[in-house]
């Protein structure tokens, strides 16, 4: 078996995607699909929908720059599962509290935020999964993970949740479980913290998985918010009325006040994705732009993507740490958070990663200092990782594969 896996040359965003070969047809994923550069994510996405259906996208968060090209995918491509980080009505609340107090709301926002079964059930979509965050930022007891890696390799592959989902009956949307799901609609789905994806076949498990992580906001920060809220708009709250008018001024004025309570978290929910093998394997692993490097020598195949997640900070940090702690020794290739931010970085990250290859920062132009010359610095001065950018010129693509054992 073999896995291809490619940062997109996107730009200012991101866009990455990842199929597994083998036996029957390919598994195929992808994580965000977004950027500040159209022109090369239109590209890069007629390049990702040509590779044929999508298993499953994950979507770390409602940042048009992560998002953004989500429309255009599903027009040209079947995804059959999108998965997001929990949102119930609060925290849509904030996210366009946030988006317009930067004057980035959009008509399109809204109208998914309103009824997302609807949106990506017309759309094509099948299922939307949500994952839970913990309550505390303390990484909890890792990943679920009860399927023993084996040897797995014969017949087709394909995802499976290692806990169970559930119907999702506390969003934005109401799954409307009383009665027969309307046609054109999604199934909304939830699993709880620690769910993870691994990929299984008739005979087993491979040693290959899929391991998303949710950042939540704090809840005293969600408090604060709340309490916002109903100074804005009165008690009893009704946040299904608040979402399905915030098209009008009037509302998206008292969000952008409301926002105040949040300022110091501006990226308040993200969810990281590890993509890689459960246990060490010495696996043929390869590397664009970088394959011929003397010193590697121990490659794994095991690749961490982090959204905007803020890893500067103490306690989202150490949860983060604790969380992935069974595959940080596994990983060879880092997404630098929020395109290689200062503000999102430490070097307790890369410490963590020995088998390090390549830190990268999925950054265009931009007007934000991104990536951090302290960044590219850090990472340049691993043991034996090297610094890349990814910006919207194809050749700046990162693509790794990875034969499976």
């Amino acid at each position: 078996m073999q896995v291809r896996m490619v940062q997109h040359a996107v730009g200012q965003g991101g866009l990455f995607s990842g199929e597994l070969t083998g036996q029957g047809k390919p598994l195929r994923w992808v994580y965000d699909c977004g950027s500040n550069q159209r022109d090369a994510l239109r590209r890069e996405i007629k390049t990702v929908a040509g590779g044929g259906d999508i298993d499953m996208l994950f979507l770390s968060h409602l940042d048009s720059d992560h998002v953004g090209g989500v429309d255009e995918l599903l027009g040209q491509v079947k995804v059959r599962e999108v998965v997001l980080p929990y949102l119930n009505e609060q925290i849509v609340l904030a996210t366009m509290a946030r988006d317009a107090s930067s004057g980035a709301l959009s008509g399109t926002f809204v109208e998914a935020t309103n009824d997302l079964a609807a949106w990506f059930g017309s759309r094509g979509v099948e299922t939307i999964t949500f994952v839970g965050g913990p309550e505390e930022e303390d990484g909890g007891d890792g990943p679920s993970l009860p399927i023993d890696p084996s040897d797995g390799r014969e017949g087709e592959c394909r995802p499976k949740w290692t806990q169970p989902p559930q119907a999702a009956t506390e969003l934005i949307a109401d799954p409307n479980l009383t009665k027969a799901r309307p046609a054109g609609t999604a199934m909304m789905m939830q699993v709880a913290p620690g769910a993870a994806v691994q990929l299984v076949t008739p005979t087993g498990a491979i040693n290959w998985a899929l391991i998303p992580y949710v950042h939540m906001p704090s809840a005293k920060q969600m408090r604060a918010f709340e309490q916002a809220l109903e100074d804005a708009f009165s008690k009893p709250l009704d946040k299904k009325a608040i979402v399905a008018s915030a098209k009008d001024p009037d509302v998206r004025d008292k969000l952008r006040d409301c926002y105040d309570a949040l300022w110091l978290d501006h990226n308040l929910i993200t969810m990281t994705l590890y993509c890689g093998p459960l246990k060490p394997h010495h696996a043929e692993v390869s590397v664009s732009r970088f394959r011929h490097h003397p010193d590697w020598w121990h490659e794994l195949g095991g690749w961490m993507l982090t959204g905007d997640a803020h890893l500067d900070g103490l306690r989202r940090r150490q949860g983060f740490l604790r969380y992935y702690q069974r595959v940080t020794p596994l990983t060879n290739v880092l997404m630098l958070p929020h395109h290689g931010s200062i503000h999102n970085h430490s070097d307790l990250v890369l410490d963590a990663m020995p088998e390090l290859i390549v830190g990268y920062a999925a950054a265009g132009p931009n007007s934000y200092g991104h990536p951090h010359d302290d960044v590219t610095d850090a990472v340049n001065g691993h043991r034996r990782a090297h610094f890349h950018r990814v910006s919207k010129h194809r050749s700046h693509q990162l693509e790794m594969r990875v034969q499976i054992p």
